[in-house]
């Protein structure tokens, strides 16, 4: 029993590009404001007295973790 291999194709190499150094490089930063705009609110928030009140008072939550 034996193992024969046929020999390998002469195969030309891939094309590549050829290495060079890179040139400098230059960098470009644009910022753009708008324009602004100043709103004020002319007239204060209008909420009826007492219609938008929390009862009772929540409490807060608090979570004690120990390993």
């Amino acid at each position: 029993m034996g193992t024969v291999q046929a020999p390998v194709p002469v195969q030309a190499p891939p094309l590549q590009p050829v290495k060079v150094e890179p040139l400098s490089a230059t960098a470009v930063n644009v910022t753009e404001v708008p324009v602004a705009r100043v709103v004020e609110q002319v007239a204060p928030q209008l909420i009826p007295a007492g219609a938008l009140v929390t009862v009772p008072v929540p409490v807060p939550v608090l979570v004690t973790v120990r390993a």
